[in-house]
């Protein structure tokens, strides 16, 4: 098992891996992810985890970026799949935390969609988007985020974040919002960070379409809740 993860499973012992899709994608997943074991669920034949799912996710996130269930049929569940960490100790209410990655037109390259932790602060998104990720087999991975989400310090974790630009317009939260990629097999080389305010976010969004190569890297966030940005 990756060091990184035994560490985290030996602090969390009650935590399990569970990947939620149909059952027709089940044998292109890599169902022991960075050594881990995980455990395949069939969506069709589990509908109270599936709505289990799709409440944490609408409880997380809610407004313009509230999950409908059509798109969680239709855009997760059918064409890529979730990776939950699920507690054994509690089984009415299992989920821990949760990442949806979807592949992408470009082979190796997958789309992370949603990612939510209900027990912030000890490492769970983190986990489950690097556990997520093995199990899709990606080699690059490409989302969109806000400048200001605490998840960016999870993302971070993950690899440099190569910021590709500002999100599309008709993004419910398009003004707070960048696209990024994250090479997983190559890391960039890159200069000295320097940390920005948030309200730089938008500035640095446009250089970066612009072509200049701008990354944030870890911890995403300075304690200040600074943009923590180096240059290629």
């Amino acid at each position: 098992m990756d060091p990184a993860l035994a560490t985290f499973f030996t602090a969390h012992p009650s935590l399990r891996v569970v990947v939620l899709g149909h059952a027709a994608n089940a044998a292109a997943l890599e169902l022991r992810p960075l050594g881990v074991p995980a455990r395949f669920v069939s969506a069709a034949e589990a509908p109270e985890l599936v709505t289990q799912y799709l409440s944490a996710n609408q409880a997380k996130f809610g407004g313009p970026l509230a999950l409908p269930g059509w798109v969680l049929v239709d855009l997760y569940l059918l064409p890529g799949c979730v990776t939950l960490l699920v507690d054994a100790a509690t089984p009415d209410d299992p989920i821990v935390s949760a990442w949806c990655g979807v592949p992408t037109v470009t082979p190796g390259t997958v789309m992370g969609v949603s990612l939510l932790s209900r027990r912030e602060g000890e490492g769970a998104a983190w986990a489950v988007k690097r556990l997520g990720l093995a199990v899709l087999r990606a080699r690059v991975q490409r989302g969109l985020t806000q400048w200001d989400n605490r998840a960016l310090r999870a993302h971070a974790r993950l690899g440099a974040l190569r910021i590709v630009g500002p999100a599309p317009a008709v993004h419910g939260a398009a003004e707070r919002s960048f696209v990024y990629e994250i090479d997983l097999e190559v890391p960039p080389t890159l200069g000295a960070a320097q940390t920005f305010p948030l309200a730089a976010g938008r500035r640095l969004a446009a250089r970066a379409q612009a072509g200049e190569r701008l990354y944030v890297v870890a911890p995403g966030l300075d304690g200040a809740g600074q943009l923590v940005v180096a240059r290629a």
